[in-house]
């Protein structure tokens, strides 16, 4: 065995010095690799980073040095997996950092490689290997429109001193399914859901995402926009229905569109309802407001901005007008009811009250006056009886 091994050591050893003329023009010897990145943004010291996760199961498919592990797993197991996971790492893993490192270098942009615990690369069964990272600023932007990879463009796999072209047979691209893809080039062989995949390749390809921000301000250019403003003088708020005439592809753009609301209005309560193929967005706001009354009239003003120019505004209750800055002013004006009905009932009543009284004062004098009218002149004086003026004749 022994014998064996040091054979195919020489083999190795002395293999790559031959039939290796234009060795950056060919593909990688070694290993067949399948690649997997999945990439999402993350949160970091307070910022966003884009994260990717990249999953690299590598399958050694050179017969010699399958040969040479095989021989060396049959005296040490343990061993022979050590050297193979040292093997995987420089090869794979530290070929794909070098890489990395020179095209996050060229672009002047700086990142940080994460490693599991234990190391990047796991042995698996039948001489192959899971290699597995993660890094920042995998996409970045510089126009606060698009995200772009740095790392785009052909990868080289150095082995023994020689460059070979870094081939992988299939290569797998996870991008987060609510951003909107702008380009990717090559063209991808398979392309859904945000997941792209390409075969017998030996590059990172153009990967170009528009930013959420930008995918909102698309949308909100392109799309006809009306609203409807209701304002409740007694209660003090505004109830808003504001219509989009569809419905937007991404759910980013729908979180940036209540966002808007949100960051322009004191809003109270809001929601958002797909109605027959367009977006609606409907919910309740306290406005700056005033009031005031004079003689006659009491005013209600209300004063709501919206979250940008909208081709429709109609208020249903009072008057409005549209000022500066997407701002809507509504007036409520209510009459108060006339004095004048109230005044004359008041003097209706004063003078029925002035005639009862009068009549009352009119009864008492009626009633003194009655007995010194049964006593007139000539009919007041007693009568004298005939008895005593018989008395008298009689005297004289």
């Amino acid at each position: 065995m022994k014998r064996l091994i040091t054979f195919i050591l020489t083999v190795l050893i002395l293999s790559p010095v031959f039939g290796q003329v234009a060795a950056a023009d060919n593909p990688q010897p070694l290993f067949d690799i399948d690649i997997i990145i999945k990439a999402s943004p993350a949160e970091v010291n307070g910022s966003q980073v884009w994260m990717a996760t990249f999953k690299v199961l590598a399958v050694l498919k050179d017969p010699t040095y399958r040969a040479y592990f095989d021989a060396l797993a049959a005296n040490n197991t343990t061993k022979a997996n050590e050297e193979f996971r040292d093997f995987v790492r420089q090869l794979v893993y530290d070929n794909l950092k070098d890489n990395f490192e020179r095209r996050f270098e060229a672009a002047n942009v700086s990142s940080t490689i994460y490693l599991p615990e234990g190391g990047p690369v796991r042995v698996l069964d039948n001489w192959s290997a899971r290699v597995t990272f993660v890094l920042t600023n995998f996409l970045i932007s510089t126009d606060g429109k698009v995200l772009r990879c740095p790392l785009t463009g052909d990868m080289d796999f150095v082995f023994k001193g020689h460059v070979f072209q870094y081939t992988w047979n299939k290569m797998t691209l996870i991008l987060p399914g609510d951003y909107e893809l702008k380009n990717l080039a090559p063209k991808p062989d398979d392309f859904s859901d945000n997941v792209a995949i390409w075969t017998n390749g030996s590059y990172i390809p153009l990967i170009e995402l528009y930013t959420p921000t930008y995918t909102f301000l698309r949308y909100i250019n392109s799309t006809h926009k009306s609203i409807t403003l209701s304002y409740d003088p007694e209660e003090g708020y505004v109830q808003f229905n504001a219509t989009f005439d569809r419905v937007p592809e991404y759910k980013s753009t729908i979180e940036y569109l209540v966002k808007s609301f949100r960051g322009t209005m004191d809003v109270v309560s809001i929601d958002t309802v797909e109605k027959n193929g367009t977006l609606v967005v409907l919910g309740v706001a306290k406005p700056d407001s005033a009031y005031h009354e004079s003689s006659d009239k009491r005013v209600w003003r209300a004063m709501i901005k919206l979250p940008g120019h909208f081709d429709e505004v109609e208020v249903t209750t009072g008057t409005y007008q549209l000022a500066p800055d997407n701002t809507v002013i509504i007036t409520i004006t209510e009459d108060k009811p006339s004095k004048l009905p109230y005044i004359a009932g008041v003097l209706v009543v004063l003078a029925i009250a002035a005639v009862f009284l009068l009549r009352r004062r009119r009864a008492p004098a009626e009633e003194t006056e009655e007995p010194g009218e049964r006593e007139g002149p000539g009919e007041g004086a007693p009568e004298e009886s005939p008895e005593l003026e018989e008395d008298a004749e009689e005297g004289e």
